[in-house]
């Protein structure tokens, strides 16, 4: 019996994997017999669209299998810029067992010479591609090879696999019956579809713990297009410039060594050879297909030209490069989806800054399209901050604080930005430290080159001017300018030559140790004084300026939010300064050109920046700061804020990074010609702790920095565990220089004849106590 059961079994499963196997290999349906169907509709187009009640079925041609085809998926409407991270390039490839492959572009091996045709078949040979999805052919077509599949479920599932969108959580789980798809659209060698996704979230109050239903609803475009089969050209990364790059792994046939190489994203700019020749001899040529940029018509008309200013910008890099009409612009219907070169500027959904999404092949490192989603909101956020840096120099600003005319020049200049990126540019904040102050205040120069080299960085405003300079409004703004113009000419003309302003060489944000978002010209201290001399300037006047403005922005909240904001900004510039202690700039390596990796800030600046920062907030505060009318009217404590930007600025002569910039700046230089550690532990106890003179008294306001600069110092010492493992030469010697510290305020608080400055002292040993002996 247990024996029959068991071939009963075996019978069951072997039956069982025949019907599998049947299934698997099930013919797809003729063409006749797929449109036999009632009421199925046909709509021709390269790719041809079927449509059976809610079912959606497109055509993939046969002539067009192994073609790199453009997927992108975004929201049109609805509070969102969401552009799905599936958008990319594919193909299609007949499978096996009636299945339509989808096999995603991935970066590749390459053989970089033509000299070993071997070579070359052998790395094409060595791998297999791998097969992202599958999807089962429903039908063949007409001609009996094109594969019909179905779509429905790629449409309108969140995590389908061509148009995902589970990502973001306001699309991850619609409800079907309030979902679907609207339609389509014919494009040029594509399809759009539109699809409403809706649902419905919880949303509670951290606060309160009370929460309620959240309906949403959000339109989403889907495209599918293929793409035209073209020679790309790919472009080497140079160290000068900053471009987002592809890598790829070389294999150089010659000698049968591997490398690794980076090429640079950019938009493919085609032309006839002839026209090229012609570029190469400096002249302009058209590209055989421009970029299409849509600007969203409900964009309010002046901010349309403040996109349109700041494409205008860029258009003059790429003229310099060789090209004309590279762009056109549009606002038809039929130009609004993410399609393949194309730039879309959608209006909103751009509260925290100009955001912008490039979509690129993997393979060859084109980028095929774009979108930017511009706000006014944020060059509203900046007009304060504009108000106090050049409202002397501006007149406009004076007059309203929203004035149109000043929102316009600053979105101009956030979406000249923004629109590096589009291109493919790294932000190069580096470009902001290259001209002179002296620059920088002169109206001929600013004409030509504006405030910085490259306009790829958050934007700054021309803080330098002074009244007296007699600079126009326009030169307070910054805009493209010579690195820009060079690494277009590098990125999409014919130029292999280095940046023409040396010091404008791309250098990453993380190796500019002392370059903060206010950083403007080559000498930070200069800068720094100017800006500072503007908040001196302008701090007394907030009051009669304020009541110039319009009714409903003079009032005395105003005048106290501008005050409070002025000690912010001077805040920032006297970080600036501190910021010249164990400041250095890394340089990118360039074989005859640049051999030197790191510049040190000089001793002299580094000398002068502390004399300036005793003198003004170390030994006291400055006059100007205490304006009695804003200390009427502000909630805050003068002189506890004070005390604490003393501690944050003081913070800078704890920092590890700091102190081993100074110890490698006397290992390269020499202690004669670098301030060293030494230095600045001598400029401590003469500054902060008055030399540790027993006779002296001690200034309330030299009291409480004292108090905050050494707990700070044995908090950040204990986080830092650093009385174990001292290899490091900085943080061994801060830990010596601690514990000298320590017993030599201990001795205050026994000897000092001064009853507040001894029991001060005693404060700041039971604060090293708890925070850093307590701990260790």
């Amino acid at each position: 019996m247990k024996v029959l059961n068991v071939c009963l079994l075996l019978l069951v499963m072997l039956l069982a994997s025949g019907s599998v196997v049947a299934q698997g290999k099930k013919q797809p349906m003729t063409y006749s017999q797929f449109c036999d169907q009632k009421d199925l509709q046909v709509n021709k187009g390269f790719y041809t669209i079927y449509r059976l009640g809610d079912q959606y079925y497109i055509e993939i041609p046969a002539g067009s299998m192994g073609r790199e085809v453009m997927i992108t998926t975004q929201v049109v409407k609805g509070y969102s810029s969401f552009i799905s991270n599936a958008s990319g390039v594919i193909r299609f490839s007949e499978g096996r067992n009636n299945m339509l492959q989808v096999i995603r572009n991935r970066a590749v091996d390459i053989s970089v010479d033509s000299t070993d045709a071997c070579m070359r078949e052998a790395i094409r040979k060595s791998g297999l591609i791998p097969v992202d999805h599958v999807l089962p052919i429903v039908a063949r077509g007409e001609d009996g090879h094109s594969a019909i599949i179905e779509l429905t479920g790629e449409l309108n599932n969140a995590g389908s696999y061509l148009f995902n969108v589970s990502s973001y959580s306001m699309l991850s789980h619609p409800d079907p019956e309030r979902s679907g798809v609207n339609g389509f659209r014919m494009l040029n060698q594509g399809v759009v579809f539109s699809v409403s996704r809706s649902q419905t979230d919880y949303n509670s109050n951290p606060q309160t713990g009370e929460g309620k239903d959240v309906a949403s609803t959000y339109e989403l475009e889907m495209v599918i297009q293929m793409l035209p089969e073209q020679e790309i050209t790919l472009k080497p990364s140079h160290p000068a410039y900053g471009f987002e790059t592809i890598g790829m792994t070389g294999y150089d046939t010659k000698k049968y060594v591997a490398r690794k190489r980076e090429y640079i994203q950019k938009w493919n700019l085609t032309a006839s050879p002839k026209e090229k020749r012609q570029q190469r001899r400096g002249g302009m040529i058209e590209p055989d297909g421009q970029i299409c940029i849509y600007i969203d018509p409900i964009t309010p008309a002046p901010f349309v030209e403040s996109i349109k200013q700041g494409l205008q910008q860029w258009e003059e890099a790429f003229k310099r490069a060789g090209w004309v009409n590279v762009f056109r612009i549009s606002s038809a219907p039929e130009d609004a989806s993410l399609t393949y070169r194309t730039i879309l500027f959608r209006w909103g959904n751009a509260f925290n800054g100009l955001n912008s999404s490039v979509i690129t092949n993997p393979l060859t490192g084109e980028i095929l399209a774009a979108r930017v989603n511009v706000m006014d909101v944020v060059a509203d956020e900046l007009l304060e901050i504009y108000f106090l840096q050049c409202g002397l120099s501006d007149s406009r600003i004076r007059k309203d604080m929203h004035s149109l005319d000043v929102r316009q020049d600053v979105l101009t200049a956030q979406v000249a930005a923004a629109f590096a990126e589009v291109l493919g540019m790294k932000p190069n904040k580096s470009g902001y430290m290259v001209f002179a102050p002296a620059d920088l205040r002169s109206e001929k120069w600013l004409n030509e080159h504006g405030i910085t080299a490259s306009i790829t960085s958050d934007i700054r405003f021309n803080y330098l001017v002074q009244q007296s300079d007699r600079v126009s409004a326009k030169n307070l703004f910054p805009k493209v300018s010579a690195y820009d113009y060079d690494a277009v000419k590098y990125a999409y003309g014919n130029s292999d030559k280095l940046p023409s302003v040396r010091d404008a060489f791309y250098t990453a944000t993380d190796k500019q140790s002392y370059t903060k978002d206010m950083t403007l010209s080559n000498d930070i201290l200069e800068s720094s004084l100017l800006g500072i001399r503007r908040i001196q300037e302008i701090y007394p006047r907030l009051g009669e300026l304020v009541e110039r403005l319009p009714e409903e922005q003079n009032t005395w909240n105003k005048v106290a939010d501008l005050s409070l904001k002025s000690l912010a900004l001077y805040q920032t510039y006297l970080t600036q300064i501190v910021n010249l202690v164990g400041g250095q700039t890394e340089f990118p390596i360039i074989k005859g050109v640049n051999e030197v990796p790191v510049v040190y800030t000089s001793k002299e600046q580094q000398q002068k920046a502390l004399e300036y920062l005793e003198k003004v907030i170390f030994n006291g505060v400055e006059a100007w700061v205490y304006e009695p009318r804003w200390d009427k009217i502000s909630q805050y404590d003068l002189d506890q804020m004070m005390v604490g930007l003393a501690e944050v600025v003081a913070k800078r002569f704890i920092d590890p990074k700091a102190l081993a910039s100074l110890v490698a700046a006397e290992r390269t230089l020499g202690s004669e010609n670098a301030f060293t550690l030494k230095d600045l532990f001598s400029y401590i106890d003469r500054v902060i702790f008055e030399n540790f003179d027993t006779l002296k008294p001690v200034s309330a306001h030299k009291r409480n920095l004292q108090a905050c600069f050494v707990s700070n110092w044995a908090r950040m010492m204990a986080d830092n565990n650093i009385s174990f493992g001292l290899g490091n030469e900085a943080i061994g010697a801060l830990h010596a220089y601690f514990i000298d510290t320590v017993k030599k305020i201990k001795a205050l608080s026994e000897s000092h004849e001064d009853s507040l400055t001894r029991e001060n002292c005693g404060l700041m040993l039971m604060r090293v106590e708890r925070e850093y002996f307590n701990k260790n």
